[in-house]
């Protein structure tokens, strides 16, 4: 299913248009590895190594 159809699903589904156009910007975005590699920066900002969006969606994952 391409993106469109994806959208148009989630909200006849009864998703909400907002959530669906975040979601689908959030899949597009990983598709172009945008999540692939942590800036450096974050971890000095914030003095620990950063969790990665992989770790976060497997942990959301294994709780469902």
């Amino acid at each position: 299913m391409d993106d469109e159809e994806w959208r148009a699903a989630t909200i006849a589904g009864g998703g909400p248009a907002a959530a669906a156009d975040f979601t689908l910007g959030m899949y597009r975005a990983a598709r172009r590895g945008e999540f692939a590699v942590t800036d450096p920066t974050l971890e000095t900002l914030i003095g620990h190594r950063p969790t990665s969006a992989r770790s976060v969606l497997t942990a959301i994952a294994a709780q469902a």
